[in-house]
């Protein structure tokens, strides 16, 4: 029996071998490395655009870019500033995460001898790649030292599993790989590792760590602020430990003072770059023309519309939730700052003027958010193998291994275009279900925005041309 729970605790371990490795085969297998339209294509080029400005062209002020408008046409997309000025649209948190992957990419190019280094080409793509699956490495690391300290080895390594396989973040780290929500992903991961720690003993250390994190989650993703809510409402059940609550941080003011001050510093050469370009401390670079509309949100559609519906596309979240909910008898305390977090992130996102949020595989805007709901995985399963009956547990783990299962094989059918990125309805969705490539009429079954009217607010669908 020793020896049983000997080799239990390896599950998590094991689990996260498993994603890396599926995760790694399928860039393998895809190669969108090596083409000039993926990676660092679409968003990603707003994101990257810092770090060619920085250190190969050493010009923020991209000027290279108005004196050679044809040769970066396709690389550098700049919005022009107050000032008259080139301006990257995005915060720079993206470009800092990108950083060790592109200095290494770097290091090589010059070391071999490429001196027509432009940034941009297949080995910096690669890097990327790389990179992105370092992150989900360490993600997934802190989530099982998470978890860990309130559930067993087993519900550890069926989250992760999961997590890493059963829902789009496995796209988000495998194919579209730069974009920043496995990035995001990481960081809330260590935001939730780091938050546990100073709940459980406050100190220097991990309130340096937290303003550092939280810094970085805002400035990769603004609305992602949010998030802080989890900390300063952690363990807070009713008002009797919200008042106890209050009275930890003020006896420990100084460590909260630290995690602001730490969280203001990442901002500092953003708000520097800002002033230096638009002559402002603060800018929008997204324009008056996109926005939120917190007075029409789309939760509906967010959640359950066959076009990029939360639930639709990534139906094992629904496990989380039922996590969360079995939580409010002995884990209430965690249960209650990740629902009032969910309530408030769902209507956030679903208030964005394009509530589908561009292409991509399902709706991309929750994916860092899997790993505060990984707690909520992780209590199901608990509960679920807890009852150590064969007539239980094996039709759990047949359910666990059909959403990997149809979560692997829909990210298949998004890349061969039978899951449309922007155009499904609930005919497209059924005429294509379990059938890899398109076929038939599946293209007259789409529609898509018309994003003019949803500029506005108001959502209307027409049929793809």
């Amino acid at each position: 029996m020793a020896k049983f729970h000997q080799t239990m605790k390896y599950l998590p371990k094991i689990s996260i071998f498993i994603i890396l490795i599926a995760s790694f085969w399928y860039s393998l297998d895809i190669e969108y490395w090596k083409r000039t339209d993926r990676i660092i294509s679409w968003d990603v080029l707003h994101y990257y655009a810092y770090l060619p400005a920085v250190f190969i062209y050493n010009d923020i002020e991209l000027k290279y870019v108005s004196e050679n408008p044809d040769a970066y046409r396709d690389k550098v997309w700049p919005i022009n500033s107050p000032l008259g000025k080139n301006t990257i649209m995005t915060t720079m948190g993206m470009a800092i995460m990108y950083t060790p992957a592109f200095l290494s990419t770097y290091v090589y190019m010059q070391l071999a001898g490429h001196t027509e280094d432009d940034g941009y080409g297949p080995p910096y793509r690669l890097g990327l790649v790389i990179g992105t699956l370092g992150y989900l490495f360490l993600a997934l690391l802190l989530l099982k030292k998470t978890l860990i300290q309130f559930f067993d080895p087993l519900p550890v390594a069926l989250t992760l599993l999961i997590i890493g396989l059963g829902t789009n973040l496995y796209h988000y780290t495998a194919a579209e790989a730069t974009m920043s929500h496995a990035y995001s992903f990481f960081l809330f991961a260590a935001f939730l590792y780091l938050t546990v720690a100073w709940h459980s003993k406050p100190g220097l250390k991990p309130s340096i760590l937290l303003g550092l994190v939280s810094g970085m989650v805002a400035l990769v993703r603004p609305t992602n602020a949010i998030i802080g809510l989890v900390f300063l409402l952690w363990g807070v059940t009713n008002f009797v430990t919200l008042k106890e609550k209050f009275r930890l941080y003020t006896q420990n003011y100084k460590l909260v003072i630290y995690i602001i001050l730490f969280a203001l510093l990442v901002w500092i050469p953003q708000i520097i770059y800002w002033k230096q370009l638009t002559g402002m401390y603060f800018f929008n670079g997204y324009g008056s023309d996109q926005g939120f509309f917190f007075n029409n949100p789309q939760v509906f559609n967010s959640l359950f519309s066959y076009r990029k519906g939360w639930l639709v596309y990534t139906p094992a979240m629904i496990l989380s939730f039922i996590g969360l909910i079995l939580m409010m008898k002995k884990l209430k305390g965690i249960a209650i700052p990740l629902i009032i977090f969910t309530v408030l992130n769902v209507y956030i996102i679903s208030s964005w003027w394009a509530w589908w949020y561009g292409g991509g595989f399902g709706l991309r805007a929750y994916v860092e958010s899997y790993a505060l709901y990984s707690v909520g995985f992780a209590a199901f399963f608990q509960w679920l193998f807890g009852f150590r009956k064969w007539f239980i547990n094996a039709p759990a783990m047949i359910l666990i291994l059909a959403l990997i299962a149809l979560n692997l094989f829909q990210t298949r059918q998004y890349h061969f275009g039978s899951i449309h990125y922007v155009g499904m309805t609930k005919e497209a969705y059924w005429h294509s279900f379990l059938r890899l490539k398109p076929y038939g009429d599946f293209y007259k079954k789409l529609t898509i925005p018309n994003m003019e009217k949803a500029r506005k607010g108001v959502y209307e669908y027409e049929p793809i041309q």
